[in-house]
């Protein structure tokens, strides 16, 4: 049931003739409580619902962070797995490197043991010259040139002699330098693979700091998701809860409604006999000025009966007093002339006032509740105002000249409420003003058989609660009061029971 509808409900129970707390059925106990105490329960509870309501969002923001931070996280951790992969293949590749290096200072040292071979040949070839000349010393040199046969001879010796002593020099040298060259081959190629060891050292380092980074991060990820896990759990405990208390609402809305459909009942009884004390009365005052009427009549016809035997009785006098005068006296031997008296008139009756009452306004049939204005700007069912789907349980009649036009009665009935609180906020908003849930001033009017009609966003109230009104008769200045987006009537028809679940399309009981 609308919480706005049971309000004003709970304040058609306190405005009736006999105000007494209500006996009502409780869910939870057997104590009995009044419609303001239930209500004031209810909005503790809705308080502890929008209580947990800002709780459950909160949960949800905090969830909605921990699921960007997991998000954050795997993508360092996929950034950190494509490093490594890099890294990986940077080592495989620095391997083979090092692999290559290491075979060329293989073959280098093969190369320099050889020549170091060779040069140890040279070297021993070498020793032996030097050695002879040593023996001998100058004896081999002069021996060549006293055999030489000429001077050129000689000079063509010692030439050789310094050739071959060049060629030993230069063997030697070449093979040192060579050697030397070797040497600082293998240098490098040992300097390039310790520079290779370092880099393979600095990688692994690397790795290993990014293997760290994303162990701890696999640790973050797996705290995260434990957190998230504790806040889901903390969204069903908080929706349990909030689940738990709209179950005490609807308790206590049932509650609610056995209290309201008992103050409507009394309401209604208290109404016919109200209804019908007033015709015995009426009855009552018709009988007694029928009465009242006939004794008038009947005093008028003796009246008018009597003056006429009066007349006729001095009439007659009259005819005797002239017959005797101007008659002889023979003739007052005569049998006397008898006169003949007038029958008095009959009574007149008046004719009986009749009432007609009148005519019965038909159960199916509405009259339009606001003569002179017949467009239609929102129909029944669902609708997008403000961008937003909601459920439109009437209809609102709106144009240029409607507004402080007259709101009346659809068909004659009892005012069962008007709007629990006024509300002055007569304007166009986009939202609602807070006053009776939207609705802000309004009437509501039981017709019997279970029809009620609900007209809202009223200026102006023009009846009372309790008032008997007649179709056409206004009830209202229609206006811009509650959640109204403009001056309008909002019209409902309700049937089988004065709640929102009983709104029906007005347009199925209109003309």
């Amino acid at each position: 049931m609308n919480r706005t509808v049971k309000r004003t409900l709970a304040l058609l129970c306190a405005l009736t003739a006999a105000v007494s707390p209500l006996s009502a059925w409780t869910p939870a106990s057997a104590e009995t409580r009044t419609i303001e105490q239930i209500n004031k329960e209810k909005k503790e509870k809705q308080e502890q619902i929008n209580k947990k309501k800002e709780q459950l969002a909160a949960l949800a923001d905090d969830l909605s962070k921990k699921a960007q931070y997991e998000q954050t996280l795997n993508e360092q951790i996929g950034l950190i797995s494509d490093k490594l992969t890099l890294i990986d293949s940077q080592l495989q590749d620095l391997h083979v490197d090092m692999e290559n290096t290491e075979d060329k200072i293989g073959e280098l040292e093969n190369q320099i043991a050889e020549q170091k071979e060779q040069v140890a040949k040279d070297m021993e070839l070498f020793k032996k010259r030097i050695r002879a000349l040593y023996v001998h010393g100058n004896d081999g040199i002069l021996s060549a040139l006293v055999g030489a046969t000429s001077f050129y001879d000689i000079l063509s010796r010692i030439d050789i002699i310094k050739r071959i002593t060049k060629h030993d020099n230069d063997i030697i040298e070449q093979l040192r330098d060579e050697i030397r060259e070797l040497n600082k081959s293998e240098q490098d190629l040992t300097a390039n693979l310790q520079a290779l060891n370092i880099q393979e050292t600095e990688m692994n380092v690397l790795c290993d700091e990014f293997r760290a980074s994303q162990d701890e991060l696999h640790l973050a990820a797996a705290q995260n998701s434990s957190d998230m896990q504790t806040i889901r759990g903390q969204q069903d405990t908080v929706k349990r809860e909030i689940a738990g208390y709209e179950e005490m609402i609807e308790e206590l809305d049932t509650e609610e409604d056995k209290l309201i459909a008992e103050a409507i009942a009394k309401a209604e009884t208290e109404r016919k006999a109200k209804e019908e004390a007033e015709r015995k009365a009426k009855e009552e005052a018709e009988k007694k000025a029928k009465a009242e009427a006939e004794r008038k009549a009947k005093e008028e016809a003796d009246r008018k009966a009597k003056e006429e035997a009066e007349r006729l009785a001095k009439e007659k006098a009259a005819a005797q007093q002239q017959a005797a005068v101007t008659q002889a006296p023979v003739n007052q031997q005569q049998n006397p002339v008898t006169a003949t008296t007038a029958k008095p008139a009959a009574p007149v009756t008046a004719a009986p006032v009749v009432t007609t009452p009148p005519q019965q306004q038909s159960s199916s049939k509405l009259q339009w509740p606001a003569p002179g204005h017949y467009h239609v700007s929102s129909y029944f069912g669902w609708r997008t105002l403000h961008n937003q789907q909601n459920y439109h349980g009437g209809i609102d009649i709106s144009d240029g000249g409607i507004n402080g036009a007259a709101a009346c009665a659809a068909a004659s009935g009892t005012v069962l409420m008007h709007g629990a609180k006024f509300c002055p906020h007569n304007y166009k908003k986009n939202s609602s003003c807070g006053c009776n849930d939207g609705y802000g001033n309004y009437v509501v009017i039981s017709h019997g058989n279970g029809i009620y009609t609900l007209y809202a966003h009223l200026a102006s109230i023009s009846v009372a609660d309790g008032q008997s009104v007649t179709v056409g008769q206004q009830v209202g200045v229609i206006g811009s009061t509650g959640h109204s987006t403009g001056p309008h009537l909002h019209f409902e028809v309700r049937v089988g029971g004065n709640s929102t679940k009983n709104r029906v399309n007005p347009l199925d009981y209109l003309p």
